[in-house]
């Protein structure tokens, strides 16, 4: 039990905690020190992410405060790295730290396999440093002045200094202090460049929110949606497929940073598979938490948005949507709330389809970036059917009621026509064409509609136009004609579907190239007998008795490469190694089942024990050189 223990200074490092302890007590022997503080002499001083946490605060003196996950989380690099690796291995990275042995902490953290590499020697801030040596009358080593990458304190616009502590001494037992000889204080220089500190300061808040703040852990998958709908809403991905464009983007962002700045923060793109055309894509692993808040940053996502908001890929933004419709009081306010979202079938771009209450129906193009351009209005509605019919009886000509409604003259035509215009009296064209229809079906009694319609096209079009509902009622009746009920023999078919099959097997099985599974909708693509294969195989039992028989089971599949890999490898003089036969195969070890990686192994076995035999080589040899 220890009899005191300093109280941490903000943002400091737990390592610089127990450094001072150490000055504190005087005690010269890190394994005494060690003993101490963990009750262990073998606990390794790690700056970022420590160990043995539990055990330290087990050890404090009665009655103190200071509890394991204060530490973890306001005085080490945990919440900086954790921020966004998945619940279950943040977790796992966390118990590490607090009751586990530290061996683990730094590959399950992703520290191990990063790029961006943290500086050889302590470094730290004069200004800093000074206003602690004012406040506290001494020196502290901070966390943010640490961070992989970094060199500049946000705070006062400077330059970080490199002091003359290694950050990993010779000895890893040992817990080094800053002193004014060690960290010049007299040394300071400021950033000059106002673009280049306005990026600085914009990533230092990130990296500073998560230092301090508690956000929660999220899956992978959870990130790459908020990527994909930003890149989408910049115009950098493809509304309907997400298919990104590295090129415009990678230009965008380097020309946004600037080279100096990316560079100094190790996050330069280099090579079409660097680190933003990877983050852009599927995540398929965690990438360093600097690079995040590059990417956040240049997309204009903030901490909240990311790590509180289930984001969508939102193409026309959120709404309510202006209404377009020029005769209603509304026009141009924000009022439309049905937004419908689908497909252009030709060119597969997203249409958004806006309904409004006063009846005016719009749709507009995902990416137009004009909110008040239709593509096509679908339904006008009764307000601006009331307005037209309006101004035409006002005697407006149909060239200004289209002007003033946004509607072309045609249209403005069709809405009025049939309608009581200026004086009352009814548009004679249509009784004209009613009269008209009616004789036609006298002169042809026996004519169908269809048939009818053929006759007069043009009288037909009108009628359906302006006055379809009468057109139905006194048009004659549709014949129903009763189709024969041809009767399938489902025998003969199930052997002609069987030959068929039968031959598109044989088909896939010789093919040249690498094979291809033998499946129910391959064979049934190839036989073109597909549909029927998918809707009617129950009447087909022959059929269905054969598929059962050649459809291969992934297992078999995968057997079946590995067999042509050997072939294959054989045909080219290549050594049967098992590497290379996976590989060939196009199977990944860890996919192939233990039976069969056996049964492959088998063959080499038996194929190296007829080397050995004529190389006379001893088989546990010869064992030994191929592993």
């Amino acid at each position: 039990m220890l009899v005191f223990f300093p109280a941490p200074y903000p943002d400091e490092l737990l390592y610089s905690v127990c450094a001072r302890y150490r000055k504190l007590t005087g005690d010269s022997s890190p394994k005494n020190l060690l003993q101490d503080l963990f009750g262990k002499n073998n606990v390794l001083a790690s700056v970022d992410l420590p160990s043995h946490i539990g055990a330290l605060v087990a050890r404090l003196p009665v009655g103190s405060k200071i509890t394991a996950e204060r530490l973890v989380m306001d005085h080490t690099m945990y919440p900086f790295y954790s921020a966004f690796l998945p619940p279950k291995q943040a977790r796992s990275v966390l118990e590490a730290m607090v009751s586990g042995s530290g061996k683990r902490i730094y590959a399950q953290a992703g520290v191990m396999a990063s790029s961006i590499r943290t500086s050889p020697t302590f470094r730290y801030c004069p200004l800093c440093f000074q206003e602690d040596l004012k406040r506290y009358g001494e020196l502290y080593w901070h966390r943010m002045h640490h961070i992989p990458g970094w060199d500049v304190c946000v705070k006062h616009g400077t330059w970080l200094n490199n002091s003359k502590v290694a950050l990993w001494q010779m000895n890893k037992h040992v817990f080094a202090e800053p002193t004014e000889e060690v960290c010049p204080l007299d040394q300071v220089a400021y950033i000059t460049d106002s673009e280049l500190l306005s990026h600085y300061r914009s990533i230092g808040n990130g990296i500073e929110a998560l230092l301090t703040q508690r956000f929660p852990h999220r899956p992978l998958d959870w990130f790459q949606r908020h990527y994909e709908a930003r890149l989408r809403q910049k115009h950098y991905a493809s509304l309907v497929s997400g298919k990104v464009d590295q090129a415009m983007l990678q230009r965008d962002f380097v020309q946004y940073y600037r080279k100096e700045f990316l560079e100094r923060l190790q996050s330069s793109l280099r090579g079409e598979s660097n680190w933003l055309a990877m983050m852009a894509r599927k995540h398929r692993k965690s990438f360093h938490p600097l690079r995040h808040l590059l990417l956040m940053n240049f997309l204009g996502v903030t901490l909240d948005e990311m790590f509180y908001q289930d984001e969508q890929c939102k193409p026309f933004g959120d709404g309510p949507w202006v209404c377009l419709n020029p005769a209603a009081e509304h026009y141009q306010q924000a009022v439309v709330t049905d937004l419908v979202l689908s497909t252009c079938e030709k060119t597969r771009e997203v249409i958004g389809t806006f309904s409004c209450s006063c009846g005016f129906v719009y749709t507009r193009r995902a990416g137009d970036r004009d909110p008040n351009k239709i593509s096509r209005v679908k339904q006008y509605g009764e307000t601006w059917e009331r307005e037209c019919l309006r101004l035409a009886n006002e005697g407006f000509s149909l060239r200004e009621i289209g002007r003033r409604l946004h509607a072309d003259p045609k249209t403005v035509k069709k809405h009025i026509r049939g309608k009581e215009v200026k004086d009352g009296r009814r548009n004679s064209q249509r009784e004209r064409d009613r009269i008209e229809w009616l004789s036609l079906q006298q002169q042809h009694p026996n004519l169908s509609k269809t048939e009818l319609r053929k006759l007069n096209p043009a009288l037909y079009a009108r009628l359906y136009r302006n006055d379809r509902i009468w057109l139905d009622k006194h048009s004659p009746e549709t014949n129903n004609k009763k189709t024969r009920n041809v009767r399938v023999d489902w025998n003969q078919r199930d052997l002609e579907v069987l030959a068929k099959i039968q031959h598109a097997a044989s088909q896939i099985l010789e093919s040249n190239g690498k094979p291809k599974r033998l499946t129910v909708s391959r064979i049934g693509a190839i036989a073109g007998v597909r549909p029927l294969l998918e809707k009617h195989l129950d009447r087909l039992p022959e059929t269905k008795q054969y598929l059962e028989q050649m459809v291969e089971s992934e297992e078999q599949f995968r057997w079946r490469k590995i067999q042509w890999a050997i072939e294959e490898l054989k045909r080219q003089g290549e050594p049967l190694q098992e590497w290379k036969v996976l590989r060939k195969a196009g199977i990944r070890k860890e996919h192939a089942p233990m039976e069969l990686l056996r049964q492959l192994d088998s063959i080499f076995i038996e194929k190296a024990a007829r080397i050995c035999y004529d190389d006379l080589i001893p088989l546990d040899v010869w064992k030994k050189e191929r592993s």
